[in-house]
């Protein structure tokens, strides 16, 4: 089992394989290795990947390492549980810069197009594409909000462009209703990712680049929060809307007032100037996963979410998914 994968649609080569679901040992496990891991995404071809959740075998002699596999595990189910709903909830008004859900019958794993990084495309981007990408991921978060969530993991690394130089926001494993007791901090934690991110597209740089431990991240966080977050070129006329979210004090505002406050200073969309991708190509693609699925051989060692947890409590681990929810 590949354990570097990580929560997002589009990732770098880890060149790991798995004995996971589908019997997908030749396609490409793809991860972002700096993250932290929610699911394994392989790319199928060119225009698809198909994420699931990680899943361990459950040993006989259950030590700590054994059990921190298992609950890895039980959170991948609820991290899929969630980006689930999220795309259940988007697919009634599809977003142009939402990662698109390709429709399948399957409730074991998820299709998505596939996407390039930001952080490749950004350095062949010029003024006006850096701007049109700064409205499309406020417009794009706003939605999010508008539905009823918070992304939850609001990073560069879960921004991509399609072949129309579109932004694209995906990996909503972390994404929480407005009725969970922890959406306030994670709005504010939304707000700093958020942040970071308009920051990057309009500098090209971020803050966190290069930090190679939790002490590192914990320092330049403080820094952040305490004002002291320098604005690179590019950037400076949205100081304010940045600093805010980096400091904390936008924390309780509407991700759809920080839209209306960045479209006031940067301009709202003109005319359309990135063409769309079509309902057919989608449509196509959708085929093209069902086919796989036809020929695919299910696993018989993979389980549901219930059947999971009562063979770990068969084996003496009490698990329980709520804990993650």
């Amino acid at each position: 089992m590949c354990t570097k994968a990580a929560p997002a649609t589009i990732y770098r080569k880890c060149n790991h394989k798995t004995d996971g679901v589908e019997r997908i040992y030749h396609y490409l496990c793809l991860s972002i290795a700096h993250a932290p891991s929610q699911g394994l995404v392989y790319a199928l071809d060119t225009d698809i990947v198909i994420k699931l959740p990680f899943q361990y075998t459950i040993p006989d002699d259950l030590d700590d390492d054994a059990i921190f596999y298992l609950n890895h595990g039980l959170r991948s189910f609820v991290a899929m549980e969630r980006e689930l709903a999220v795309y259940d909830a988007v697919a009634n008004r599809q977003h142009t810069n939402i990662a698109r859900r390709l429709e399948v019958n399957s409730s074991s794993c998820l299709f998505l197009e596939r996407l390039q990084p930001l952080e490749e495309m950004w350095v062949n981007a010029d003024e006006m594409m850096r701007h049109r990408w700064t409205r499309e991921l406020v417009d794009a978060i706003s939605c999010v909000e508008e539905l009823g969530f918070t992304h939850g993991d609001l990073a560069i690394r879960n921004l991509a462009v399609d072949s129309f130089n579109r932004l694209k926001l995906f990996d909503f494993g972390s994404a929480i209703t407005n009725d969970h007791y922890d959406y306030a901090a994670d709005v504010k934690r939304d707000h700093s990712g958020l942040a970071t991110c308009l920051h990057y597209i309009l500098t090209g740089v971020d803050p966190f680049a290069n930090v190679n431990s939790v002490q590192e991240v914990r320092q330049i966080e403080s820094q952040l929060l305490g004002g002291r977050g320098s604005i690179g070129a590019g950037a400076e006329a949205l100081t304010d809307v940045i600093q805010a979210g980096w400091t904390g004090q936008a924390a309780s505002t509407k991700f759809s007032q920080v839209k209306e406050r960045v479209e006031a200073i940067i301009g709202v969309a003109g005319p359309e100037t990135a063409s769309k991708t079509s309902e057919g190509h989608y449509q196509r693609l959708e085929s093209r996963c069902a086919e796989w699925l036809k020929r695919a051989t299910l696993d018989q060692r993979w389980m549901d979410p219930d059947d999971y947890c009562a063979a770990c409590r068969a084996k003496g681990y009490e698990a329980e998914m709520d804990i993650w929810r």
